[in-house]
């Protein structure tokens, strides 16, 4: 029986808070789909993620999205409705919580932002980016869902009139305002904030409506009791290949220090390879994958990224009318093609997604609509399985603002046979 609905607003968000609870052998499914089907959820199946994909979608459809979900949950009885929102507070982060709260039983969400484990933090209902100011980090300057300000009562009363309460790591939980929604921000400066938090909750009332990342997910599976299962792990291949379709300077680091420094064999798309649906069906692009597919034989690491080069891509959205709303979409699915006939040829090759966009395309591609987590292989870097026409293939998904500078040479090292 579900006993607790996780609700991610991109992909990569359900999988890396889903795998929380899968490493440890909680029977978790994750859903791209929101219209959940009683047939398509297993009978053990306790921990419930949907990805709503509603992080680039308008305030009203966001809340739609989230608020129906909420409402299945309720009308189900799951105990715990969990809004699992991006550590760096990016998408609709006040119409979410607002949608969460209009639909559950509860009159107060509790809001644990941080995730101090990789350096975000909120101090005094402040967040910041290894030690900076969130709107001064490079998630102010994020290409798609730039982040503006740092203040959590600012963040989410843009898209939300819901009273909003800050509590320092020391204070204690204040009293519920009687007939009032309230949405509660915990400080978190380290991890063992969020059990002090957690305990605290659990002894005043009961845990029904929370808010956060990976690392809320981290410290609430070692609270509430599941049923655990034999703990699965990933499995080694001969090569890794890595879908590189984040634009965030963070992953561009990463990339050119696995070039540079790791062995890693590194190839860039062009602005028509990567906007151009129809190129991969046209004998240049077939002749493309092939040359792709035989760097994945003859290397072990291999790189195929999206960064921009000079004003290539402007030029190219100029002359074919493509706004830059459309250019996330199109570049995952290029990513989704080649990785297609990756898999066609049935290589022994584990893929690397990095963004949500990216793994989503692909999912779209192949007509999947759920899959498995297995285990983190890195902190925040997620391992699972998607099964599909009696396929199963091992992936890897990692946000695009995750990770450190080597963190691809530390995933080779452990996945390459």
């Amino acid at each position: 029986m579900v006993k607790l609905l996780m609700i991610a607003d991109d992909f990569t968000g359900a999988l890396d808070t889903g795998v929380q609870f899968a490493k440890r052998g909680i029977s978790t499914q994750i859903f791209t789909k929101q219209k959940l089907c009683e047939k398509d959820i297993k009978e053990d199946t306790e921990v419930l993620v949907v990805d709503t994909e509603s992080r680039p979608m308008t305030r009203d459809d966001a809340y739609r999205a989230v608020y129906d979900l909420a409402c299945w949950a309720v009308r189900h009885g799951v105990e715990i409705i969990f809004k699992k929102t991006d550590s760096a507070l990016r998408g609709n982060i006040g119409a979410e919580l607002q949608a969460v709260l209009d639909a559950g039983k509860s009159h107060r969400l509790f809001f644990f932002p941080g995730y101090p484990q990789i350096g975000r933090i909120t101090r005094n209902g402040i967040h910041y980016i290894s030690g900076e100011l969130l709107e001064n980090s490079v998630f102010g300057q994020d290409p798609f869902e730039p982040v503006t300000k740092s203040y959590l009562p600012d963040i989410i009363g843009e898209q939300s009139d819901t009273s909003v309460t800050c509590i320092t790591c020391e204070e204690p939980i204040p009293p519920c305002k009687e007939g009032e929604k309230e949405i509660v921000v915990c400080d978190l400066i380290v991890t063992e904030d969020i059990d002090r938090r957690l305990d605290e909750l659990l002894q005043r009332e009961k845990v029904g409506l929370l808010a956060g990342c990976a690392a809320l997910a981290d410290r609430l599976v070692e609270k509430i009791p599941f049923h655990c299962q034999k703990k699965k792990n990933y499995e080694k291949t001969k090569s890794l290949y890595v879908a590189c379709g984040s634009l965030n300077r963070i992953t561009q680091k990463q990339v050119i220090y696995a070039e540079k420094k790791a062995g890693f064999v590194r190839r860039h798309l062009s602005a028509r390879q990567k906007l151009d649906p129809a190129y991969y069906e046209t004998p240049e692009g077939r002749e493309f994958l092939e040359e792709v597919l035989e760097l994945c034989r003859e290397k072990k690491k291999v790189i195929l990224d999206t960064f921009d080069e000079g004003n290539e891509k402007e030029i190219y959205m100029k002359a074919h009318g493509i706004s830059p709303e459309d250019v996330r979409f199109l570049i995952a699915k290029a990513h989704g093609k080649i990785v297609q006939e990756i898999v066609n040829r049935k290589m022994d090759v584990t893929v690397l997604m990095t963004g949500g966009d990216t793994l989503m395309g692909y999912m779209k591609i192949i007509g999947c609509s759920q899959l498995e987590p297995v285990c983190e292989i890195e902190p925040g870097v997620a391992v699972s399985i998607l099964e599909w026409n009696g396929c199963r293939q091992q992936v890897i998904s990692k946000s695009g603002g995750f990770g450190t500078e080597d963190i691809m040479e530390k995933i080779a090292e452990k996945i390459i046979r």
